[in-house]
């Protein structure tokens, strides 16, 4: 606003100066060359022949000083225009200039805002991932202490049959004792036919037992028999995980139907790998059916087996 009012002021200031200059020209031009009367004096006249030419000289000076000044005013009007032409330019350069610094300055913002939200996202989900992570590490050892709490119950049920059947085992040896003196008493009194007959029977309970040591003999065989090609059964259908550790072994309790078909597996005893113990439960299934002997009472002792795993045994 002080611009346009100096530059109006400038503009007035040059147009009265011209006038002023235009006003002087036309006061030099008219005392120089004075506007002589006509006469009818014809040698006046003749005296000075050009004395009414000059009138046009002074019109002729102040029109073309005029155009000057008209011209010189027309200049000035056209740098005042362009002047305020490039003005208005240079006031929309700068608004354009801040509108742009604004925009930046929004778009900045916005864009730190953003990245205070992805950071804001990525420090929760980081935040529930480890609280997944710590809630499955939880899982894994209530799972473990499970686990390991189930064989502990197992063995100790072991121990409980095993000290059961030696006390049953030990009744049997006393009661069979306590029969053998009765028996060796009332022999005693006995003739001799009695005492061969009492030989006889007590020959044909050796026998008998020796029957039952082979035929418990030969059940052992097929139960080893069985238990290995089970064993390899499985083997075959075993896909061992990358890096699997040779020295580890799994126990599984495995409950068969009498066609071999696998009814159900469970861990009673982690390698301490869950991949490799998932991976021999799976080949478990696989293997289905398992070769079991025909035999119903050797079947009895594959219903309900326990049953070790080791991944050398897949590797060959």
């Amino acid at each position: 606003m002080m611009q346009s009012l100096s530059y109006r002021n400038a503009l007035i200031g040059a147009v009265m100066f011209h006038v002023l200059i235009a006003f002087m020209l036309m006061y030099e031009s008219t005392s120089k060359h004075p506007v002589l009367m006509a006469t009818n004096n014809p040698a006046h006249s003749e005296e000075h022949p050009t004395a009414i030419q000059p009138n046009n000289e002074p019109i002729k000076a102040v029109s073309v000083n005029s155009d000057e000044v008209m011209k010189t005013v027309n200049h000035l009007k056209e740098e005042r225009l362009h002047q305020q032409q490039a003005e208005e330019k240079r006031q929309r350069m700068l608004t354009q200039q801040a509108e742009a610094a604004r925009l930046r300055r929004v778009a900045e913002q916005q864009h730190l805002e953003k990245l205070k939200e992805e950071s804001a996202q990525i420090a929760i989900k980081r935040q529930k991932q480890m609280e997944e992570e710590q809630l499955h590490l939880k899982q894994l050892a209530k799972q473990k202490e499970a686990e390991e709490k189930k064989l502990a119950e197992m063995k100790s049920q072991q121990l409980q049959m095993q000290k059961q059947q030696e006390q049953e085992k030990n009744k049997l040896v006393e009661l069979q004792k306590k029969k053998a003196v009765e028996l060796a008493r009332a022999n005693e009194a006995k003739d001799a036919k009695a005492k061969e007959d009492l030989a006889q029977k007590q020959r044909a309970a050796a026998e008998q037992a020796a029957v039952n040591a082979a035929k418990s003999a030969q059940m052992a065989g097929e139960v080893d028999k069985y238990k290995a090609l089970i064993i390899g059964a499985i083997s075959r259908q075993w896909i061992l995980p990358e890096n699997a550790n040779s020295s580890m072994s799994s126990q599984f309790r495995i409950r068969l139907a009498p066609n071999g078909v696998v009814l159900e597996v469970s861990l009673t005893r982690s390698s301490g790998d869950p991949i490799l113990d998932r991976s021999a439960q799976s080949a478990i299934y696989k293997a289905s059916p398992l070769p079991v002997p025909n035999d119903p009472q050797t079947f009895n002792l594959f219903r309900d087996i326990s049953l070790t795993v080791r991944p050398e045994s897949a590797r060959g």
